[in-house]
């Protein structure tokens, strides 16, 4: 049976997960089109003290359940999301939404 990695503190880190040399958590997965993507963090979970001198982020965990979520919505995680990206994903799904309602 393979050994389980683990973090600094002894907990076991799920498939993608890492932690670079620093000290920072890494999430590697790849994007709908194919190409790696990478999220980093502090934290590895909500309750970890964040270092001193670095700014307030979500922690890994949370940061890998909202890629999850945006892929799972259709959102496309592999760029910046801008006012019109958002608007423009609304008005696709409203036209579905009245193109599926007439049948």
């Amino acid at each position: 049976m393979a050994e389980k990695r683990k973090d600094s503190k002894g907990r076991i880190l799920k498939d993608g997960e890492n932690v670079m040399p620093d000290g920072r958590y890494r999430y590697q997965y790849m994007d709908s089109f194919g190409k790696r993507r990478a999220i980093y963090s502090w934290k590895l979970v909500p309750t970890d003290k964040l270092p001193e001198g670095k700014k307030p982020d979500l922690s890994l965990r949370e940061k890998i359940k909202q890629v999850q979520k945006d892929v799972n919505d259709g959102i496309r995680v592999d760029k910046q999301k801008t006012v019109n990206d958002v608007y423009d994903l609304w008005i696709s799904l409203l036209r579905f939404i009245s193109m599926s309602m007439k049948g």
